[in-house]
């Protein structure tokens, strides 16, 4: 068996840099980590709290965020245990200033059993979104 050796020597280099481009591209791949389920939101930090003092108070409180740092109004909606829904506001949709950080909003009403608050924010851009959604 013989080899012509002109038509190895001029195989070779194409051969090495093909074999070159391939781990070169293998090799980039992505360098992005992947989402893991600890970054949902569900996970973060929570863009405000709720608290109930006593059966006659809720007081929702926004410690400021910012992945919220364009929020202009927290429309909060209180249903008690009765069917009774208390709607009230922290900042408003037409400001050009967000909501400020550490601000609280106290609503009074009976809530002597289980009691749902919803809240949805409205950013500077038009958008809104459920903020919370959540039973006391």
């Amino acid at each position: 068996m013989t080899f012509n050796v002109k038509y190895y020597e001029k195989g070779l280099p194409t051969l090495c840099i093909c074999a070159m481009l391939t781990l070169l591209f293998l090799s980039c791949g992505c360098t992005q980590m992947p989402a893991s389920p600890t970054s949902t939101p569900a996970a973060e930090t929570a863009v405000v709290t709720v608290t109930q003092p006593d059966s006659s108070h809720i007081l929702i409180t926004y410690p400021g965020s910012p992945r919220t740092d364009k929020l202009v109004e927290l429309e909060i909606s209180v249903t008690d245990s009765t069917g009774m829904v208390t709607t009230q506001s922290m900042g408003s949709r037409m400001a050009t200033t967000p909501v400020r950080y550490g601000g609280t909003q106290s609503i009074s009403g009976s809530f002597n059993g289980k009691d749902r608050v919803y809240i949805t924010g409205y950013f500077l851009d038009g958008s809104q979104k459920p903020i919370l959604d959540t039973t006391i």
